[in-house]
């Protein structure tokens, strides 16, 4: 095997700590960390036109923070240029699949890991609520799994869906040694480090257990959000609509209050107070809404990839282990 050249060595070495497409998580949660303080409407549009890194760093309130600034710049400028439109006879109809010969396995690597995060987001959350049904809504089962003393659903919600999360993220960072030249390279208040990163997106761990819901919906509009840049480069803008006897709105679906900020809060309360009939229409209702936006979602990607990705349901594009066994 020959020797690799200096040069290969350093990109060798940052492979180890870099991990591919690794933008998508630094602005998943950078734009988590601006919705905490600030209203997605604000920012919603946004994606429609694409603005300059300059202007986003203004919108997103990152001004005078190099961290947050490069990532944003390195977001617009370097990431979305390699995202390749998908040329068609008719735009904005998601039940028609994009033609052409551009094969993008490749080029849209970013907005698989997007639409990837995305739904891993939404299967967190059924999953627990799973696990909470099939033993029959008894917070015990998860004292003793825990050791914890959970008093209600939304405390084990959040203390699960911030272990999973975290699994998960921690699979995609190597826990290989770097070198020593590399750690200079990062050893800078403004360079993203993975350990800096994990703390980024995991960050203000449910001091607001009350208040899970709203970090779910933050989780979820900062994925979408991410999403919807990088299908606004694609000229796409409605990749989440999903047309039956009706067209149906995803997208307003996964943020909407009628659904994870009523229907799970309404859950907890209906467990608490042992209302069999209440807490069965809420899961009845949550399901239901679940399987359209993880449809949705399933529908973004067949675009996305023209047709070459079609996913089950409940299936990944990324392989995950076990993170949903325990």
């Amino acid at each position: 095997m020959k020797k690799l050249s200096e040069n290969n060595k350093l990109i060798e070495d940052l492979n180890k700590i870099l991990i591919p497409c690794r933008i998508v998580l630094e602005f998943e949660a950078l734009t988590s960390l601006y919705l905490t303080d600030s209203n997605y409407k604000k920012i919603k549009k946004i994606a429609d036109y694409l603005p300059s890194s300059k202007r986003l760093i203004n919108l997103l309130n990152v001004e005078g923070n190099p961290l947050y600034e490069n990532i944003v710049k390195y977001f617009i400028n370097s990431a979305l240029p390699k995202i390749k439109a998908l040329p068609t006879d008719t735009r904005n109809h998601s039940d028609k699949y994009r033609k052409g010969d551009i094969i993008t396995s490749k080029s849209n690597t970013c907005l698989y890991l997007a639409l990837h995060r995305l739904k891993l987001k939404f299967l967190i959350i059924k999953s627990i609520i799973d696990k909470f049904k099939a033993n029959n809504y008894n917070l015990e089962y998860f004292n003793k799994e825990s050791d914890k003393n959970y008093v209600s659903f939304l405390s084990v919600l959040a203390d699960k869906y911030h272990d999973l999360n975290k699994r998960n993220l921690e699979m995609m960072f190597p826990k290989s040694s770097i070198s020593e030249r590399i750690k200079k390279l990062l050893n800078n208040e403004d360079a993203v480090t993975g350990e800096k990163l994990l703390n980024l997106i995991t960050s203000k761990k449910y001091s607001e257990k009350t208040n899970i819901i709203k970090f779910l919906m933050r989780e979820i509009k900062a994925s979408l959000f991410v999403c919807k840049m990088m299908f606004a480069k694609m000229d796409i803008n409605d990749p989440f609509c999903v047309t039956k006897e009706r067209i149906v709105d995803v997208e307003e679906i996964m943020i909407s209050n009628d659904f994870i900020p009523e229907l799970i809060p309404a859950l907890s309360k209906s467990v608490r107070y042992a209302n069999k009939q209440i807490l069965n229409d809420c899961l009845k209702a949550f399901y239901f809404l679940m399987d359209q936006i993880l449809e949705g979602i399933n529908n973004a990607i067949r675009t996305a990839s023209r047709n070459q990705i079609k996913l089950e349901k409940y299936e990944l594009i990324y392989y995950t282990v076990n993170i949903f066994d325990n």
